[in-house]
């Protein structure tokens, strides 16, 4: 983690929000160990939705949205045996860029032994001549689990017409115990080819990926996922692809973002239930 940064920091470096979040496993609960915010951005309190032991944390834009040149940080780290849920309060709205200056966020997480990160994002929505670029690092120690969703949208224009934003770059990276198992480097740039063309996003808006990293996962529980989802009657397509170490990914494209949503829920919640033994999540947003 870094030093502490202060509003003279955000302005050197041209940052309009960071948060800092490290959660620690206390012996009735886990809860924030730190939790630091500059500029606009906030951290919920914590909030249990299904009991006192597992907290539930708002990341909030206080902005309304990404203006050009904008840079966020979060930065965020769950200590050893420590669980959380972390959801954005709404989906991250990118307004445009007349200089083509780009808006940046930028992601660490850090999931030390045994610790387990449920991470829900909503979609990022471009707005016409928008110019986004998103990176996120994910550290992962033994032992500890993550499941991970975020998605992009078609964007939106004063006109009703389909992505009219310059460019959007999306960049993961997963290291388990230093060593990299999945990066990802999504980049869609509309007046340069069509969008929605085959081996793109195949006629569809929207765009949704799921990552899923622990060691239990195997041929046997794909198998299981793909069997509780492949009678799903919603208009979507998506594939389950099986990492060479520890974990999957779920790529999923739809013409509406509660589809996507719900598809991204339905495997979540079987999850919970195969590594917590906890009952569904309800976040109550969609």
């Amino acid at each position: 983690m870094k030093e502490k940064i202060t509003i003279d920091d955000l302005k050197k470096n041209n940052l309009a929000g960071y948060t800092e979040l490290i959660l620690k496993k206390f012996p009735r609960r886990t809860a924030a160990d730190k939790s630091y915010t500059v500029g606009a951005a906030k951290v919920s309190p914590a909030i249990y939705l299904e009991n006192d032991e597992i907290p539930c944390y708002y990341l909030i834009q206080l902005g309304g949205g990404y203006i050009e040149g904008e840079y966020y940080e979060n930065q965020i780290k769950l200590l050893k045996d420590s669980h959380s849920i972390l959801t954005t309060q709404a989906p991250n709205k990118v307004y445009k860029s007349e200089n083509d200056i780009p808006s940046k966020q930028y992601t660490k997480i850090e999931l030390e032994e045994s610790s387990k990160l449920e991470f829900i994002n909503d979609s990022v929505i471009l707005y016409k001549d928008a110019v986004y670029e998103q990176k996120t690092e994910i550290f992962l120690e033994k032992d500890s689990t993550l499941i991970y969703s975020d998605g992009i949208t078609c964007g939106w224009s004063p006109d009703g017409k389909l992505f009219q934003y310059t460019s959007a770059r999306m960049k993961t990276e997963v290291y388990l115990e230093n060593e990299p198992i999945y990066f990802d480097n999504l980049k869609i740039v509309p007046k340069e080819y069509e969008v929605q063309s085959f081996g793109i996003l195949e006629g569809y808006k929207n765009f949704g990926t799921m990552i899923v990293i622990d060691e239990r996962v195997n041929k046997e529980l794909i198998k299981k996922v793909r069997d509780l989802t492949k009678d799903i009657s919603l208009d979507v397509k998506f594939g389950i692809s099986l990492l060479e170490k520890n974990g999957f990914v779920v790529r999923i494209l739809g013409n509406l973002t509660q589809d996507i949503q719900k598809v991204i829920g339905i495997i979540h919640n079987f999850l919970r239930k195969e590594f917590f033994e906890l009952e569904d999540l309800d976040l109550r947003k969609y």
